[in-house]
């Protein structure tokens, strides 16, 4: 509900940044699908918007460019238009030293 009433408060103010931190955390899939619309059109609009997410699949649908961070230190930086969900997900089970489940 607190990151629904800021995202009110951001719209209201016509707010040119939002920082989010997983924002769609503890929301059900139709509200985050909704969620994530209303990015997408705020992005749209000339909002930017820096999201820092474990949600490879939103953050490849609403952003323009990927960070990918490890204790701190950025590890690999792409936009979104040049690398696949499959290689998103590869080069972040990668820096993570997590196991490719195939």
């Amino acid at each position: 509900m607190r990151q629904k009433v800021g995202i009110a408060l951001a719209i209201a103010k016509e707010s040119k940044v939002l920082l989010l931190d997983e924002p769609t955390s503890g929301l059900d899939p139709k509200s985050s699908n909704e969620f994530m619309a209303l990015l997408t059109k705020m992005k749209n609009n000339g909002v930017a918007i820096l999201m820092a997410t474990h949600d490879l699949f939103r953050a490849k649908e609403v952003s323009t460019h990927i960070g990918i961070m490890r204790s701190g230190v950025l590890q690999n930086y792409s936009n979104s238009k040049d690398v696949s969900l499959k290689e998103l997900e590869t080069i972040y089970l990668d820096i993570m030293n997590f196991k490719n489940v195939s």
